[in-house]
């Protein structure tokens, strides 16, 4: 009668492998959800963004190209650009947004969320952009990751270059028409 008990080395090899199989299918997709989690909270400051570009238009009748003139600029944000992670002013060590303002008038102007990293290594490359007088946020990959990254964020089954998020169509969502 053996009375060694216990697992053979083949029996947690074989462990191990399955646990890397596992391990090497479920990053990607943990890596997708986090990135669709930075979008939503682009998404999300974009939003904001052009709520306050739309009050400062009834003030003033035009848009401002100045974070310092919006009532929720972000803390160190001085001109038209600013980024979210890293230093405010050019993104040196920092993994986030590059939130650009641009446009005064009421068809123009709009706000740009480019995903920037300071060491240049990103895995998904794509902006958002979103004009102030309207509520759809178009998304553009820069690459065939940002593309299709796009496309699953936007709710569509093709891969195409840009994605009018709130219409799930392919192509820039429509701009603002004026009034006047």
């Amino acid at each position: 009668m053996n009375t060694n008990k216990g697992f053979t080395l083949i029996e947690l090899l074989v462990v191990v492998l399955i646990i890397g199989i596992l391990a090497a299918m479920a990053l990607p997709q943990y890596f997708k959800a986090v990135e669709r989690s930075r979008m939503s909270e682009a998404v999300t400051l974009l939003g904001n963004i052009a709520q306050a570009e739309q009050r400062k238009y009834l003030q003033i009748n035009r848009y401002t190209a100045a974070f310092t003139a919006l009532d929720v600029a972000p803390k160190g944000a001085t001109g038209s650009v600013f980024y979210t992670k890293g230093n405010p002013t050019n993104g040196t060590n920092g993994n986030g947004f590059r939130i650009e303002l641009s446009g005064t008038d009421y068809t123009s102007g709009k706000a740009t969320a480019t995903r920037a990293s300071s060491n240049g290594t990103l895995q998904y490359k794509y902006s958002l952009t979103r004009f102030y007088a309207s509520n759809d946020t178009t998304c553009t990959g820069a690459d065939d990751n940002g593309d299709a990254l796009c496309a699953d964020f936007c709710g569509v089954d093709a891969v195409a270059s840009h994605k009018c998020c709130s219409t799930g169509v392919t192509g820039d969502c429509p701009g603002p028409v004026s009034n006047d």
